[in-house]
């Protein structure tokens, strides 16, 4: 082989590698831009839309309750705001309720207190706040927007935050701060958390249809299976 020829073969071996690098590093890059905005994705608060309350007539929108007062199945969820599974459920199964069943008056949909220990501080204060936009006849909309900041972690649950979300929702801020800071609403949170222990309750978010506990609340077709099981034969 002459020398020529083994030149351009070389030459030819060095671009070969050089694209081989190139597309590599491209491959890496790519992967690397990946993962950077799925962490970024996973550490801001939850993009899901909230429930739409537009079908449920306001006689049916009652402080903690959400449904026709008379509908024959009763959903009783006993929630902490700070805990992400029932941030899970207010996504993922919530919605379904409220289009499938509360809308059409098959179910009435509960809210009870359960702030846990282990995520307080926070928990209580978040429950107390929606206790206070419940006194403005905000608390499904109030309840949303802090589920929607669940994943934020504790910051979310300062006292300066959860009068900053009652303001987003053009609640009337100096009464809702005043309620907030002056604890108006502990006594209810006190006896709600009293209630989840007395009843035996011991995990978030614990999910009952008419008294029946729910083994997956998470799963919404688990959940639906239930409440298909209590609705009376013509429904």
């Amino acid at each position: 082989m002459s020398m020529k020829m083994k030149s351009r073969l070389a030459d030819k071996r060095q671009r070969l590698s050089l694209s081989v690098y190139l597309v590599g590093g491209a491959v890496v890059l790519i992967g690397l831009i990946a993962v950077i905005l799925a962490v970024a994705s996973g550490n801001g608060e939850s993009a899901s839309e909230p429930p739409d309350y537009s079908g449920v007539p306001s006689a049916w929108q009652n402080r903690n309750s959400l449904g026709d007062p008379e509908a024959p199945v009763t959903v009783q969820a006993w929630e902490d705001f700070r805990c992400p599974a029932c941030a899970a459920f207010n996504q993922r199964v919530k919605p379904g309720l409220v289009d499938n069943y509360i809308v059409s008056g098959k179910v009435k949909l509960e809210f009870h207190h359960f702030p846990l220990q282990q995520h307080e501080p926070g928990a209580s204060l978040a429950a107390q706040a929606s206790e206070c936009a419940a006194d403005q006849g905000q608390f499904w909309p109030y309840h949303d927007r802090v589920f929607q900041a669940t994943s934020s972690g504790p910051s979310a649950f300062l006292m300066e935050r959860l009068i900053d979300y009652a303001v987003e929702l053009e609640l009337d801020g100096d009464t809702f701060t005043s309620c907030l800071t002056n604890q108006s609403h502990l006594p209810t949170i006190s006896q709600s958390l009293q209630a989840a222990r007395a009843a035996g309750h011991n995990s978030t978010p614990t999910v009952l249809v008419n008294g029946v506990r729910v083994d997956n609340p998470l799963d919404y077709e688990a959940v639906s299976a239930v409440i298909d099981n209590q609705l009376p034969s013509d429904q």
